[in-house]
């Protein structure tokens, strides 16, 4: 496999003389005009600034472009949770076999913004629940879909166009067709970043799925006009679809993908088909090969669409095993120094970690020599595994995971834990196909079981695992110290991040496939698919704390968030104390040179100029706490100080 590196970070050597560190200035300043020469003089990896300014409430569809899915900002906690009670419920209308809604709300300013599964938008009252406004589209979608906020606007997809809504009244301000045939679709949420929205296309849609000559196709498109800056075809020989158009097809993305702070863009791709195969091609043997960039980890730049390295977790798959679950952009230490690293997973029940720099590994071999693997820095497996590697045979057997079984529903990260949705659900599969066609293989959804597993970031360590007696298409969120996922059935719990107890848990009236959202001291829940329920009540459900006490009390003591400007050589904090609880330290590099911010034992990653960055402390006690840059020198040259907790 090809692999191409982008570039890796500066690094600096340190004497504490002032001479030695007049020259390290000159140097760096020098590298950092390179840089903004070689990229522009804008910033990177930007997300929307509605994002920042609403990081209280849920203001993207995995909350921020490293698609943690995890909030601070939240009044909820393990404390409280049991005390959350339905405040509104706004009504839904089902529009598909998937249900009416399976994606994820969005909450700006107050007002609860999400995309139904017959494409159209809505903007309710947050503390009400009543319509504000709606933009009708009625185009059905087979979903997840879902909508983005930025720059005042809404961005949106149905399943040919996308498009961009005024974010105030909902009226269209532009739409433009993505798909190259009737084959096509889309259905996934848009992720915004650095003026840009960032769609894909799926070989699929309501009427057709995985036909021939379908294929995925990613598009970078300018947020004010629509106009395309890049596209990036997930086929590696595109409409050419490895040597059989007529046959093959595959690829695309089903979720947004995660951006870092320099910009990378990292695509989680999805399967390639026929699968398993035909009776006149088993095995899939009309696309010989390891079938690219399918079920892969990709990184691209993300102003250019350039490819800068891949790494596919399944060549040539067989089972629809899509490695379609949005990737997850975090820091962990690797032989004692913080890395960047990638996660991931899919349908094929396993979750995977990569650097992010080049998508290997650097590992220490006998005799103190380090190598470069391109292997994961870990790999975790999830659910039942049966028959599910190699060839199939001619006769039919029974697959785990099967198409509907694995990770199907977006992950969270929290504290160094990642937490991961999952479900058995078998298919029976031969090397010619699915006994009684694609729909007949979605299985028994009674028979479908779920789970969830907390896993340490860094090793893939299993921490904690919870069964569950429904299949869980409800994903992870966070709020704090508390993990939110839902199932099938209904059923929606809350679990102790640490422990994996059962803190709450609540019954729809309908069952449940898509992903909450948390916006202060309110938990969102679509319950908008069938479900076991004779009668269902398709609904979004806002769940609040009964004891206004509470929540009062939760939020003083949750959150306080300091600006930190950091330049040559000093540090600037908006705040020089806080109360006891939750920081947020919003960390800027305001200089010429990188710096990083380090206090009670935590630290940012080393920030280019013009960069910014969040660092998450929770103070238990009261005292003075030292902060510093841990670049050599830095300290010693003013970048140093004492922080306050009353």
């Amino acid at each position: 496999m090809t692999s191409k590196h982008s570039s890796g970070r500066t690094s600096f050597r340190f004497g504490l003389t002032l001479a030695v560190i007049g020259v390290l200035i000159a140097l760096a300043i020098s590298a950092a005009v390179g840089l903004a020469t070689s990229r522009g003089t804008s910033a990177v990896g930007q997300a929307p600034p509605e994002w920042a300014a609403n990081a209280g409430s849920w203001p993207a569809h995995n909350y921020d472009l490293a698609n943690t899915r995890a909030t601070t900002h939240a009044a909820i906690n393990s404390a409280n949770v049991s005390s959350l009670k339905v405040k509104w419920r706004f009504p839904l209308k089902g529009v598909s076999g998937f249900g009416a809604f399976s994606s994820a709300p969005i909450v700006l300013d107050g007002i609860v913004y999400f995309q139904d599964l017959n494409s159209n938008v809505y903007a309710l009252d947050r503390n009400t629940g009543k319509l504000d406004w709606r933009h009708m589209f009625n185009k059905p979608s087979i979903g997840p879909n879902g909508i983005a906020y930025g720059w005042g606007r809404i961005y949106g997809a149905t399943e040919t166009n996308a498009f961009a809504l005024d974010g105030k009244t909902g009226k269209l301000l532009w739409s433009r067709p993505l798909i190259r045939n009737s084959r096509e679709g889309i259905d996934m949420a848009p992720q915004l970043y650095d003026n840009t929205v960032l769609l894909s296309t799926v070989p699929g849609n309501a009427n057709s799925f995985y036909e021939g000559g379908a294929l995925g196709v990613v598009w970078a498109l300018d947020a004010i006009t629509g106009a395309t800056k890049w596209k990036f075809n997930t086929i590696s020989d595109g409409a050419k679809l490895w040597g059989n158009p007529k046959v093959n097809s595959g690829g695309g993305l089903w979720y947004p993908p995660a951006v870092d702070s320099q910009g990378r863009v990292f695509l989680s791709v999805a399967n390639p088909a026929p699968f398993p195969g035909t009776k006149r091609y088993p095995n899939g043997s009309s696309r010989p090969g390891p079938n690219l960039y399918t079920d892969s980890l990709v990184a691209l730049d993300g102003q250019t669409g350039k490819l800068l390295w891949y790494r596919q977790a399944l060549p040539h798959d067989l089972r629809d095993y899509d490695l379609q679950i949005p990737a997850i952009v975090t820091t962990v230490p690797v032989d004692g120094v913080q890395t960047e690293v990638v996660l991931v997973a899919g349908k094929m029940g396993k979750v995977f970690a990569y650097r992010a720099d080049n998508g290997g590994l650097l590992r220490t071999a006998s005799g103190g020599k380090q190598r470069n693997d391109t292997v994961p820095l870990w790999t975790l497996s999830v659910g039942k595994h049966q028959n599910d590697s190699g060839p199939l045979p001619r006769k039919p057997v029974t697959v785990f995971p099967g198409i509907l079984g694995g990770v199907e529903t977006p992950m969270a990260l929290a504290d160094g834990r990642l937490f991961v949705p999952w479900l058995d659900l078998p298919t029976r599969m031969s090397a010619t196909g699915i006994p009684g066609g694609l729909a007949g293989g979605l299985g028994n959804y009674r028979s479908g079981r779920g789970g969830f597993t907390a896993v340490d970031a860094a090793s893939g360590k299993l921490l904690w695992q919870r069964k569950l007696p429904s299949m869980d298409f409800g994903a992870a969120t966070v709020a704090n110290d508390v993990v939110f996922t839902s199932t099938y059935d209904g059923t929606i719990y809350a679990f102790d991040t640490k422990t994996g107890r059962t803190l709450w848990s609540a019954k729809a009236r309908a069952g449940i496939n898509s992903f909450p959202a948390i916006d202060g001291d309110t938990l969102l829940v679509g319950a908008a698919t069938t479900g076991f329920f004779k009668n269902p009540h398709f609904e979004l459900v806002a769940y609040t704390l009964a004891s206004s006490r509470a929540v009062q009390s939760a939020r003083a003591s949750v959150t306080t968030t300091i600006q930190v400007r950091g330049g040559e050589f000093f540090f600037r904090l908006s705040k020089k104390s806080a109360p006891r609880g939750t920081v947020v330290f919003v960390v800027k590099n305001v200089g010429h040179v990188i710096h990083d911010f380090k206090i009670a034992g935590r630290k940012t990653p080393l920030l280019q100029p013009g960069k910014t960055a969040r660092l998450v402390v929770r103070f238990a006690k009261k005292g003075r706490y030292p902060y510093l840059c841990t670049v050599p020198g830095h300290a010693a040259a003013g970048m140093q100080g004492v922080f306050t907790v009353r």
